[in-house]
């Protein structure tokens, strides 16, 4: 076909269209004036009719877009035809717009239908029978008066929809008549699908008219009632048990009714009426093989439907229309057309076992009236989904198999508000960790089983309110039970032992604000028994007393000033005491310095304090370390639950969830391969480094376990538990931590701990703690640490400066000569020079090297570097002393001591003492005795030197 042929072919095509358009416009504008507008006005319109007027109405809007649309696209043709502008496919609507067109006539023939299902033509027909006899003539003007009905209510029904159907007709045949030069047109495969499109359409439109019939003859049928309870505009007939028998009822078919409606399986009995949601209802695969099986398994969310038939083919084909039903009732879209030949020639799948889905709970138990909406796999809710009591509790989360299980979030409320958890889920139930906080403003962090706390937990109540309480440690059975720390505001006080049915049980140790503190043996709550008491004036009584400290019974006192008295005691200490016995008032000072230095705790079972805060890490480990498990056993960050109370009975949507999921409970980034990783260490060098990388790291698992640890840590001795009489205990408990780290890394890497069948002393072990864990994790204890030695040397201490003030009011020279170091060791070069011109040596210049290094022992927590700096201090002293001899000397004791004073007093360290203490107590074992000692014992002669009577109050009388 030449170009010129061509040209005018399209031409051709363009007019026909246009043409038709034309005739088809006009025909709809007479509709709109005569019969639409007729019936919308028309005021007799029924409240319980108000159903069949809200169809119209949409007939209407459709009808109107469907005019519009038409007309649009007939003068944009007219103008190309007269302009002979017309000249391929992409200028002819019906086949470059087919989807816009064919998405139009779908839309107003559904608006149609709805329209005949809810008796629409029945009820206008007869509302308006009189007028359209008298008016006849209008309805020639459509109906020729040969074939016009006798019902009004059927002519309007052709009036609306078989030009319509004729105009599809039009359509089809332009593009029937111009796909016969098909092959003359190359290049236009567009043809092709528009012509499909058109006769698809054809058929849908026959077969949704049939359908709708045949529904609304249902509905005439069942009576007005049940039409009234089932029937609704979208609800269309697919099957019928009347047609293909099948009921409920094994044996007794007829005695019930199954209708298979586009949205629901309907069960009539008698006057018994249950609906079935397609999109939550799971056809049981069925076996093809077994051809004389009768039955179909129907699975819904409450129930389990068996239903049987007469014959086995009508069991294939019900499995069949029952599964293409759910299929297009889960996407919402009915096929195109509804059967035959479509969805481009493919055959429909079965609907998924998995499927997101929305399902009113209606049997008696937990979830009666509850609402989910979320995924379901067969029957069950499962993965991620909301559930809604009507009491407004509310669940957000994870589901397995019809419970709650995973991460979820629960909304309980109150009065006063809502309780809001944060947990982990295990078939219904909170295990493992969770938040919760409370609706009486009091917050729980820790674990769950069996819904309730068990295990390790933090509750607490607002730091803001004069009555607020911390407690941290254990539980049982959602009681407080086990090792654990309570901090109450009211009364001042922090306990620190052990609890019973959420009652101070056991061995305890209370310290208040005031300073002063007991230990004792409780039982429901009230103190019994011997205990220790050590009051705010530093006086110590240990025997008999009561919770209100009322010493009654047989005890001792220990007063500051080293007086005891021994033997039976009454009334309220401080308070007209009375005590019948021995008092010995010679001043013991050994005595009173034991009182006043006592250590409490000795009685604790240290390495039983704590089980619940490494438990949950070794699970984890033996769970392979999934991302998911670390939240549910190593616990999550997370934002107030202050926040989730908005939501209250509105709950969370699905994508609210997941985003507060993700921002929230995956805040912590997880190393899912650190134990792959820890196996890789090849020497103890190699160990240390990957300690200290993932120890220091908040989001390494091993890097969450050390920040409980020190939380656990800081709750029993910052604050008020900074007490002097709790520092042995402390140092206990940080050496304790270190060594359960490490008891968890030589499982994993015992290739390197010579961990074998064979048993391994205990010092080995202890060396390979203390030189491996312990310097990587001391300095996170080590602020609260430092404060109980510092508060342990206070008085010490005190004296001590005032001695390290006044010896720095001297000179080096006169310092050096008070201290009688030997003058050849003076680092001065002219030792002939006269007193007066000695004295005027600036100071803070002899020694300095030496004093800048033990300056560094308060710079470091690591006691083996405090240690280290004190060598290389003596080590200084001795390179300074070889260059004034010009000569290699080693420093004798009776030498060394006093040049040694000399730099700790210009060096002005605060907290001598408790260094020296510090670094005795944390250093490793093997490291004790021989020079280490030697070097520490010379140190702490330094410190006791300078607390001197003579030097705290510069009585430097020995020389002028």
């Amino acid at each position: 076909m030449s170009l010129v042929q061509m040209k005018d072919k399209w031409i051709k095509v363009g007019q026909d269209l246009a043409k038709t358009d034309k005739a088809f416009l006009e025909y709809l504008s007479d509709v709109n004036v005569t019969v639409l507008q007729h019936l919308l006005n028309h005021n007799a319109v029924e409240s319980k009719r108000q159903m069949q007027m809200t169809e119209l109405l949409q007939l209407n809007e459709k009808f109107q877009a469907l005019w519009d649309y038409t007309e649009v696209k007939c003068k944009q043709l007219q103008t190309l035809t007269g302009q002979g502008a017309v000249q391929s496919s992409r200028d002819v609507y019906i086949i470059a717009q087919m989807e816009n067109v064919q998405q139009l006539y779908t839309q107003y023939f559904s608006s149609f239908t709805n329209f005949v299902v809810v008796g629409g033509f029945d009820y206008i027909g007869k509302k308006t029978s009189t007028y359209w006899k008298e008016n006849k003539v209008n309805l020639w003007r459509f109906i020729s008066a040969q074939k016009c009905e006798s019902s009004v209510s059927l002519n309007l029904y052709r009036i609306l929809h078989e030009r319509l159907r004729e105009q599809i007709s039009q359509y089809t045949r332009i593009l029937t008549l111009l796909a016969e030069d098909g092959r003359q047109i190359a290049g236009d495969e567009q043809l092709d699908v528009s012509l499909r499109g058109f006769m698809d359409l054809k058929s849908y439109i026959s077969q949704v008219l049939d359908e709708a019939t045949v529904t609304k003859d249902l509905w005439k049928s069942l009576g007005q009632k049940l039409t009234d309870i089932l029937c609704t505009p979208e609800r269309r007939l697919q099957e019928d048990s009347k047609n293909a028998p099948i009921s409920l009822s094994a044996g007794r078919l007829g005695h019930d009714r199954i209708l298979l409606c586009n949205d629901a399986i309907i069960h009539l009995q008698g006057s018994d009426v249950r609906c079935y949601d397609l999109t939550t209802l799971w056809i049981e695969p069925i076996d093809m093989d077994i051809s004389e099986s009768k039955s179909l398994k129907v699975i819904t969310p409450e129930d389990q439907l068996i239903f049987h038939t007469m014959e086995p083919h009508n069991r294939v084909m019900w499995y069949w229309k029952l599964n293409q039903a759910v299929r297009q009732s889960l996407v919402k879209k009915r096929d195109f057309p509804l059967w035959g030949k479509g969805n481009k020639g493919q055959r429909p799948a079965n609907p998924p076992n998995c499927r997101l889905a929305t399902y009113m709970f209606k049997n008696e138990g937990r979830l009666k009236n509850a609402v989910y909406e979320g995924d379901w796999k067969e029957g069950k809710p499962h993965g991620k989904g909301t559930l809604k009591w009507e009491d407004e509790r509310n669940y957000t989360g994870d589901f397995m198999n019809g419970l709650e299980h995973g991460f979820g979030v629960y909304l309980v409320p109150h009065s006063e508000g809502y309780n809001c958890y944060k947990c982990h889920w295990i078939e219904g139930k909170k295990q493992r960790y969770g938040m919760c906080e409370y609706s009486t403003n009091t917050i729980y962090r820790g674990y769950f089983k069996g819904d309730l706390r068990h295990g390790f937990g933090i509750l607490e109540s607002s730091r803001g309110e004069s009555s607020f309480f911390r407690y941290v440690g254990h539980w049982e059975n959602d009681r407080k039970h086990g090792y654990g720390v309570m901090e109450t505001a009211d009364s001042g006080d922090r306990y620190i032992g052990m609890w019973k049915d959420d009652q101070r049980e056991g061995r305890g140790i209370v310290v208040t604000q005031s300073g002063l503190c007991y230990e004792g043996n409780f039982q429901g709550g009230k103190l019994i028994g011997k205990g220790v008491l050590l009051s705010e004036d530093k006086s110590l009584y240990e025997g008999e007393f009561t919770e209100d400290l009322q010493l009654r019974g047989k005890g001792k006192i220990t007063f500051p000033d080293g007086i005891t008295v021994e033997g039976t005691f009454s009334s309220t200490f401080g308070n007209g005491l009375q005590a019948s016995g021995v008092m010995n008032t010679s001043n013991n000072t050994e005595m009173s310095y034991v009182a006043t230095h006592l250590q409490l705790g000795q009685d604790f079972l240290v390495l039983g304090q704590w089980p619940g805060v490494f438990t949950p890490f070794i699970e984890y480990l033996r769970s392979d370390c999934t991302e998911k498990m670390e939240e549910a056993f190593l616990g999550f960050r997370t934002e107030s639950g202050r926040s989730l109370r908005k939501v209250g009975s509105e709950g969370l949507d699905s994508q609210s969830y997941t985003q507060h999921h993700s921002c929230t409970g995956r805040e912590a980034v997880t190393n899912t391969e650190f134990l792959k990783e820890l196996r890789l260490q090849q020497s103890k060098d190699q160990l240390q480094q990957y300690l200290e990388k993932s120890l220091q790291s908040s989001r390494h698992p091993l890097g969450k376990l050390l920040q409980t640890q020190i939380l656990v840590f800081q709750a029993a001795y910052s604050g008020i538990g900074a007490n002097k009489h709790l520092l042995e205990m402390a140092q206990k408990e940080v050496k304790y931590h270190a060594e359960k780290i490490q008891e968890i890394i030589m499982d994993y890497v015992p290739q390197l701990f010579n961990k074998s069948s064979e048993p391994v002393e205990s010092s080995e072990t202890e060396m390979d703690f203390c030189s491996l864990v312990l310097p990587v994790v001391l300095p996170e204890f080590y602020p609260e640490l430092s404060m109980l030695y510092m508060l342990y040397h206070e008085e010490d201490n005190a004296c001590y400066w005032q001695g390290i003030l006044h010896l720095n009011l001297l000179s080096d020279t006169k310092l050096m000569e008070f201290l009688d170091v030997q003058r050849h060791l003076w680092p001065l070069k002219d030792l002939h020079l006269t007193s007066n011109q000695r004295y005027s040596i600036v100071h803070d210049q002899c020694f300095l090297s030496a004093i800048e290094c033990v300056q560094k022992i308060s710079t470091t927590a690591d006691p083996q570097e405090k240690l280290d700096n004190l060598f290389h201090t003596v080590d200084e002293i001795e390179t300074t002393v070889n260059r004034i001899l010009n000569r290699e000397y080693k420093l004798p004791l009776d030498d060394l001591l006093p040049l040694l004073i000399y730099v700790v007093s210009r060096a002005r360290i605060q907290h001598l003492g408790a260094e020296l203490h510090f670094i005795r107590d944390m250093m490793a074992p093997q490291m004790q005795g021989g020079m280490v000692d030697y070097l520490l014992t010379a140190f702490e002669s330094c410190y006791q030197h300078m607390q001197k009577e003579e030097i705290r109050q510069g009585r430097f009388t020995n020389f002028t």
